[in-house]
């Protein structure tokens, strides 16, 4: 069994919305989350939406679609999410648990999930996440962290980065794959951010490392991944380039 977690809460600061989920608005005709939902549909066997703000826009954009809810009413992060969700996912006892979020699945591909999930289950591995090669400065995404041997240790929000290690350009695209064991166990240690003063699903890499437990990476192009939508001006970039990568 294996359960795909969507992430879908946030209000959506940056893009301003006064009255719809950010995740609702239309990308090529279709909401963003649909995406999300239609990918998820073709890898697991359970979809969970996790809601917060404007959630019945969310609910409407999704009402064609058999998926369950788990509502955050204070939206404090990532892993905050996650962790209000464990009761509507381990009702299904999965063995997986997949996670992405409600407006960056647009470009992904069914074998890219499938192959996440390959490697999660030949590595053995707590937790498998994707990365992709790109200039940093100019994405602010999560920067990966490897340690001498080249094992992933821990991923970095750009914001609380150092100057040494905002220069990475192996980042943290934001789609994971968990051992549910081990979600379950830890998704209560995460600390909260210092700078943000919320909780990143991205800590659980540090976790894992400390705990001696294998997080391993799949490296797909950047093309097959895109931008997230946290402004109207990258709603419009990220049509243009799904337009340009789909032909």
């Amino acid at each position: 069994m294996i359960v795909g977690l969507i992430l879908a809460a946030g209000k959506g600061t940056r893009i301003n919305s006064k009255d719809r989920n950010k995740v609702t608005l239309p990308f090529l005709n279709k909401p963003l989350i649909v995406y999300s939902v239609e990918l998820m549909k073709q890898v697991v066997d359970k979809v969970i939406v996790v809601i917060g703000a404007f959630h019945e826009s969310v609910r409407q954009a999704l009402k064609k679609y058999p998926v369950d809810y788990a509502y955050q009413k204070k939206r404090l992060g990532t892993a905050h999410a996650v962790k209000v969700a464990i009761p509507a996912i381990e009702k299904y006892h999965p063995k997986l648990v997949l996670v992405g979020y409600g407006d960056h699945t647009m470009f992904y591909k069914r074998e890219d999930i499938k192959n996440l999930i390959n490697l999660h289950q030949k590595e053995k591995a707590a937790m498998t996440i994707i990365t992709v090669e790109h200039d940093n400065e100019n994405l602010h995404w999560g920067c990966i962290i490897r340690n001498k041997n080249g094992e992933i240790v821990d991923s970095v929000e750009f914001k609380d980065a150092s100057d040494k290690q905002k220069k990475i350009k192996e980042l943290n695209a934001g789609f994971y794959c968990f051992d549910f064991v081990f979600l379950k166990e830890n998704i209560g240690k995460v600390p909260k951010s210092s700078v943000s003063n919320e909780y990143y699903i991205n800590s659980l890499i540090k976790i894992a490392s400390v705990q001696g437990k294998k997080v391993a990476g799949l490296k797909i192009p950047f093309s097959s991944v895109g931008i997230g939508i946290n402004r109207f001006s990258e709603l419009e970039e990220s049509q243009r380039l799904y337009l340009k990568v789909k032909k």
